[in-house]
């Protein structure tokens, strides 16, 4: 198992509560990967809030032909953020803790997104890994905030 952490800094024009409204948006996040075909729910723990979906990806590159992996990933909304798993072939296993809220680590002070990654895979696979995921979860985050001022203009018109 390893670990990644990624906090990505939020300005004043972003609100915390728009960000966690987002990341309890389970259905964009899982849209958020171009090569996510479809997704279905199939199963929520009443008791916990647990929400688990089916997930299918084609992962040849540029479409050349359809090869759909399928896994499952699950999410729980908590107040300030969200948790998420992923169940994915070849053993990749992964825990993504995500929270929106006051972070004192960048220099500006103020609101973050701060995400806390556990993974396993197999050993050959985890520089690659390791090397891919810190990448994504930014473009993840700047997405999430993208949305978050797009969802802010629309309110604002």
């Amino acid at each position: 198992m390893f670990t990644n952490e990624v906090i990505t800094p939020l300005t004043q024009d972003v609100r915390t509560d728009s960000i966690i409204n987002i990341l309890h948006d389970h259905s964009f996040l899982i849209t958020m990967s171009p090569i996510v075909t479809r997704h279905k729910e199939s199963d929520r723990d009443p008791t916990t809030g647990k929400v688990t979906y089916n997930v299918w990806e084609n992962i040849v590159p540029f479409k050349l032909f359809n090869y759909e992996i399928e896994f499952k990933c699950a999410f729980q909304d908590k107040p300030d953020g969200v948790i998420s798993w992923i169940e994915a072939p070849m053993g990749f296993t992964s825990k993504a803790d995500y929270t929106v809220g006051p972070e004192g680590v960048w220099d500006g002070g103020g609101n973050v997104i701060e995400e806390q990654i556990e993974s396993n895979c197999n050993v050959l696979l985890k520089p690659f890994v390791e090397w891919t995921m810190v990448g994504v979860r930014r473009k993840m985050h700047l997405e999430i905030i993208a949305k978050a001022r797009e969802m802010a203009r629309g309110v604002e018109s």
